[in-house]
C-alpha cells in the first residue's frame, strides 16, 4: 500500500499549482477579497465533521476503529473556530438560502462528491485512504491560507485561517505515520489498486473544482 501514498504526493504536488494558491501567495489580494472564499467555504466546513462521523461508523477493524476515532476527535470544534474568524472578519455566518445559492454551487458539489465516496467505500482500508486523501488535500490549502494571513498580519487573530490550525493538522502527520504501519501490511491486486487510485482521483477533482471555485470568487 506503500504505492497509495506515493500517488498521494503526487496528486497533492499537482493542487498546490491551483489558480485559488496562486492568487493567495501572489500579495495581490487584501482581506475583504479573501473574506469572500472563507464565506463560500462555509458548505464543505459545516459538511466536513458528518463525513468524518460517517466514515467512522462504517469502519469494522477495532483496532481502526480507534486510530480513525482518535483522527476524528482531534478535529472536533474547528468548525467553531471558522464561525469565529468569520465574525472576526464582519461577515454573517450563512443562511440557507446563502449556502444553496449559486455563488456557493461548486463548494456544494464538491462537498458531495467527497461525501459520496464514504458510502461507496467498502472496505475499512478504502475508509482511511479516504481520511488520508482529505488530509493531503487539506495541507495544501491550510498552507497557502496561512501563509496569505500571516503576510497580512492577522494570524494571532484567527484560528481556522491561521498557522495555528495549520500546526494542528500537522500534528495528524502521526496518525498518518500510525496508519502506514497498518496499510503497510496489506497485500491489494492490480484491480484493489486502480479502485483506490480511482478513488483517490475522484476525490481530488472534487478539490480541484472547489478551488477553483473560490478561485473564481476571489476575483
Amino acid at each position: 500500500m506503500m504505492i497509495a501514498q506515493e500517488y498521494l504526493i503526487a496528486k497533492q504536488k499537482t493542487l498546490i499549482n491551483n489558480q485559488l494558491s496562486q492568487k493567495l501567495n501572489s500579495g495581490k489580494y487584501k482581506l475583504n477579497e479573501f473574506a469572500v472564499i472563507a464565506h463560500n467555504i462555509s458548505f464543505w466546513v459545516m459538511s466536513f465533521q458528518d463525513l468524518l462521523r460517517i466514515n467512522l461508523s462504517q469502519v469494522t477493524d477495532k483496532e481502526y476503529y480507534q486510530l480513525v476515532r482518535q483522527h476524528l476527535m482531534e478535529d472536533v470544534g474547528h468548525e467553531k473556530w471558522f464561525l469565529d474568524d468569520l465574525e472576526l472578519m464582519n461577515l454573517e455566518q450563512p443562511n440557507l438560502q446563502v449556502l444553496y445559492s449559486k455563488p456557493h454551487a461548486d463548494v456544494r458539489d464538491a462537498t458531495f462528491s467527497l461525501m459520496s465516496e464514504v458510502f461507496r467505500a467498502t472496505y475499512d482500508y478504502e475508509r482511511i485512504i479516504i481520511i488520508l486523501t482529505l488530509e493531503s488535500a487539506g495541507h495544501v490549502f491550510f498552507e497557502s491560507v496561512a501563509n496569505f494571513v500571516d503576510k497580512h498580519n492577522y494570524n494571532h487573530k484567527f484560528k481556522y485561517f491561521s498557522n495555528h490550525h495549520l500546526g494542528i493538522e500537522k500534528k495528524h502527520e502521526l496518525f498518518e505515520d500510525k496508519i502506514q504501519l497498518y496499510l503497510n501490511n496489506i497485500q491489494l491486486n492490480h484491480e484493489e489498486m486502480n479502485n483506490i487510485s480511482n478513488m483517490i482521483d475522484r476525490m481530488y477533482k472534487a478539490f480541484e473544482l472547489m478551488f477553483d471555485g473560490l478561485a473564481i470568487a476571489m476575483s
